[in-house]
């Protein structure tokens, strides 16, 4: 036998004893020298844990092995009650024992009999027992005790942990999760693993490798605790005066020798190379079962030689193709770089390991925190959408009931509809409260979770929202706003929207008309045309076209040019689908002669109504479609009227004719009526002195009454359908498509139509065809300036009919007294803003105004195409 105290150095080194611990040792072999004998402690304990190879001694006496392994008893099972077997493996046994001194149930693990003449199993199991006992951590089962029996069989005591091993908690984890694990199953095993780090990087911290990390080897107590089980093949990396002791003795771990479990061992491991073994080993083993997690499957499968032939040759299949479902990038980056063929690629320590998890987990966290506040702002949305409905309502129903009274009508009828606004009002603000609450949550969850991205989404679809409706408000400021805001918050949804593209598709009747692209833009505060070229010929299919405003020119021999203008709104398709309809509405061409010289062709489509706050008594902004119908370029004049008065008078209708000549109210009290047409010796009515400059100004100060009996009668005297337009037709034709405030665009400007302040001097009507600026996009004249317009339905407070979407002309009954609806700015009009196209008004039918007149519509009709 060698000398005794260069075994027991070589037993300390082999058992990752630390200098201090081996200057004990020395102590105690000095002090114990006398009893060194072939029948005392130490044969008996060398005999036990020589490594393999090492000169056989004879059989420790039973007292001897009692003296080292239990000093209090002779035997161990004197202080350790059999409670029956635990398990075991192929070289031991796992008893449950209670301990009689300490009351307590312990775990005893026994080197098993056959085992007992194998000096390498020996040697082993005292190794683990010694170095698990060095290794003093929450995450590794403590040892108590170690000893050896009566048999010659080794044993150690340590705590028994109850529970399931982190390889059952996997296969619960992937049960029946056929899209992969919930997220929060998914944080339950980080947190478990993150658990196994901490304790492999304490365990590396004192020099100590584990080489055979896999779930089985961690077990998940009652109470929540993680430990990390079976060191038996772990490997000390110290090199301190007992390792160079070990290694001359050339019984360490032989090089080439394959210990561990293949499927999560390293490459270096599984060639043999043991040489590079450090602490990127074992993080290359947690790697594995951190696949495992987040595929439900080891990275290899196979034989035991079968899968050191895979993890030599080549890496494991992506995680991608393993799992059923996403996984988190930054997870799948992690198991990545700790599974790297090589280990200078790998996470240099399980430390910088465990911290990758702790961020994911802390962001997890994160994330679920946010995620939550996503959800309390969702609960707000339905209450936000209900106070602000019950308050439309409520104003709705306020503006009716003060619409039936008289501006003189005392306060106290008032009374009941300013408190219907009032409590508008309050709701209105509950719901501004509420917005500002689901906001403050939404930006709450993004200081959470930065990469929230349904916090983003719901912040984008709110910044969406707004842009729509500031851009159906053309408010350039507050489009640029919401837009700003948008791109901050947008997800791959909302790309193509800020991009604006859209697309256009367009049938005519016949088809193959030209189409000519006109694009819209802004000069000197004017939409004017910028020709764009040949769009093609009709049909036209989802033709791709910029977000924007066009005029689309319409052209094909025989027929009149129609001029048919489109907005393309965000991501928009102007497909010209009439509601109800599945295709897009053939447009008519209509012959040239149908329309006549003074007829103008609005083709049937959508468009934008109301919306105008500056205007006065606009109506909601809604999207309208309006059957095709013609109007006349230019409000009924004088000249013209004069023909229906003097054509009553051939028919002998004198009081129809008397009743319907323009008259205007003089005297102090305005009630005297002045006819404003003469008539001459014949009885025929005929204009002022300056005849041919008042026959083309526009007829005026005449009722309802008046305007309508002329539509009947030209249209008997013509055949043609003629009537009052309807308010929505009247809007159509000024406005166009797009929205526009006014014909020429959204700036006021008193020098473009007629009306207060156009020119020096009085304010007076002019002739139809001045100012041609006042001109809509269909080339209708005269719609914001000279005179206001007589239109066909009663007037009501909540907007003509639309019925579906369709707006539907609903005539009044000449006998009706109800208000009429009235569009358009005047001669008198002051300010500009009185002149917005969406401005709505109402008079009695029968009174009359200097700056109220009227023009013609009519519906398409089959012999117009």
């Amino acid at each position: 036998m060698s000398d005794p105290a260069a075994i027991l150095r070589r037993l300390a080194s082999e058992l990752c004893l630390s200098p201090e611990v081996c200057a004990d040792i020395e102590r105690v072999l000095a002090e114990h020298a006398a009893h060194a004998s072939s029948s005392g402690v130490l044969p008996t304990l060398v005999r036990a844990t020589q490594p393999p190879g090492a000169a056989a001694e004879s059989s420790p006496a039973p007292g001897a092995a009692a003296e080292v392994c239990a000093p209090a008893a002779a035997s161990p099972w004197e202080r350790y009650e059999d409670l029956g077997p635990i398990g075991r493996g192929g070289m031991g046994e796992v008893r449950r024992v209670r301990d009689r001194v300490m009351g307590r149930v312990l775990a005893m693990k026994l080197l098993r009999l056959e085992c007992h003449d194998n000096d390498e199993a020996r040697w082993r199991f005292l190794a683990e027992a010694r170095l698990t006992a060095s290794l003093q951590h929450p995450g590794i089962v403590p040892v108590h005790d170690c000893g050896m029996l009566p048999t010659g069989q080794l044993w150690f005591t340590m705590k028994e942990v109850r529970g399931r091993t982190f390889s059952a908690l996997l296969r619960a984890i992937h049960a029946g999760a056929d899209a992969g694990p919930s997220p929060e199953a998914l944080r339950r095993g980080l947190d478990v693993f993150l658990r196994v780090c901490e304790a492999v990087a304490y365990a590396h911290g004192r020099g100590v490798l584990h080489r055979d990390l896999k779930p089985e080897n961690v077990m998940i107590g009652e109470f929540g605790e993680v430990l990390v089980m079976d060191w038996g093949v772990a490997r000390s990396t110290a090199r301190g005066a007992c390792s160079a002791a070990l290694e001359e003795s050339g019984h360490s771990t032989h090089a080439g020798l394959i210990l561990g479990t293949p499927v999560y061992m390293p490459p270096e491991q599984a060639r043999g190379d043991l040489d590079r073994l450090g602490p990127p080993s074992d993080v290359y083993a947690l790697g594995a079962i951190l696949y495992e997690l987040l595929s439900g499957t080891p990275p290899y499968r196979g034989t035991a030689l079968a899968v050191v032939a895979q993890v030599v040759q080549r890496a494991p299949e992506p995680l991608a193709s393993r799992c059923r479902g996403p996984i988190p990038r930054d997870l799948a980056a992690i198991c990545e770089r700790a599974m790297a063929r090589s280990p200078s690629d790998r996470f240099a320590t399980v430390e910088a390991l465990a911290e990758e998890i702790r961020g994911f987990l802390d962001g997890a966290r994160r994330r679920e925190r946010a995620r939550a506040l996503v959800e309390e702002a969702r609960a707000l949305a339905p209450r936000i959408a209900g106070l602000r409905a019950c308050a439309r309502d409520l104003r709705g129903e306020a503006k009716a009931l003060l619409a039936r009274l008289e501006p003189f009508a005392p306060a106290a009828e008032k009374a009941q509809g300013w408190a219907l606004e009032d409590e508008a009002r309050a709701l209105d603000r509950a719901a501004a409260l509420d917005e500002a609450t689901w906001h403050q949550k939404l930006r709450a969850a993004l200081n959470e979770a930065p990469d929230c991205d349904d916090a983003h989404a719901a912040l984008a679809d709110a910044y969406l929202a707004d842009l729509r409706a500031a851009e159906a408000a053309r408010d350039a400021e507050a489009a640029a706003r919401a837009e700003a805001f948008l791109r901050s918050h947008a997800r791959e949804r909302h790309v193509a929207l800020l991009r604006g593209a859209g697309a256009l598709s367009l049938r005519t009747e016949p088809e193959g008309a030209e189409v000519w692209l006109l694009r819209y833009v802004e000069q000197e505060r004017r939409l004017r045309v910028e020709p764009q070229g040949l769009l093609g010929h009709t049909p036209l299919r989802e033709v791709p076209l910029a977000q924007g405003s066009y005029l689309l020119l319409i052209r094909a021999p025989g027929y009149r040019d129609v001029r048919y203008p489109v907005r393309i709104g965000r991501g928009e398709h102007w497909d010209g689908v009439r509601p109800g309809g599945a295709a897009p509405h053939g447009v008519p061409l209509l012959r040239a002669e149908a329309l006549g010289d003074d007829g103008i062709y609005v083709p049937a489509g959508w468009f934008a109504a109301g919306g105008d706050a500056q205007a006065g008594d606009s109506l909601p902004a809604c999207r309208v479609w309006v059957d095709g119908f013609v109007v006349r370029q230019h409000p009924v004049t004088q000249a013209e009227y004069l023909v229906f008065l003097n054509d009553l008078l051939a028919q002998g209708r004198e009081p129809e004719a008397v009743a319907a000549c323009p008259r205007a109210s003089r005297g102090i009290a305005g009630n005297v009526d002045v006819p404003l047409f003469a008539r001459d010796v014949d009885g025929r009515f005929v204009l002022g002195p300056q005849r041919e400059a008042q026959a083309r100004h526009p007829v005026a100060s005449i009722d309802w009454h008046a305007a309508s009996a002329y539509t009947s009668w030209l249209a008997a005297r013509t055949g043609v359908p003629w009537r009052l337009p309807g308010e929505i037709e009247r809007e159509k034709a000024a406005r166009g498509v797009d929205g526009r405030f006014f014909p020429w665009g959204d700036e006021p400007e008193p020098t473009w139509a007629c009306m207060a302040g156009s020119r020096p001097g009085p304010a007076t009507p002019v002739p139809v065809d001045d100012y041609p600026t006042d001109e809509s996009p269909y080339a209708v004249r005269g719609l914001s300036g000279n005179v206001r317009d007589w239109c066909i339905e009663l007037w009501r407070h909540d907007g003509p009919a639309v019925v579906d979407g369709v707006a539907r002309i609903v005539p009044a009954g000449s006998a009706d007294p109800g208000l009429r609806a009235l569009r358009g700015g005047s001669w008198v009009s002051a300010p500009a803003a009185v002149c917005r196209a969406a401005g709505r008004f109402a008079a009695r039918p029968d009174e009359r105004f200097s700056a109220v007149g009227f023009r013609l519509a009519r519906p398409i009709a089959g012999g117009d195409v």
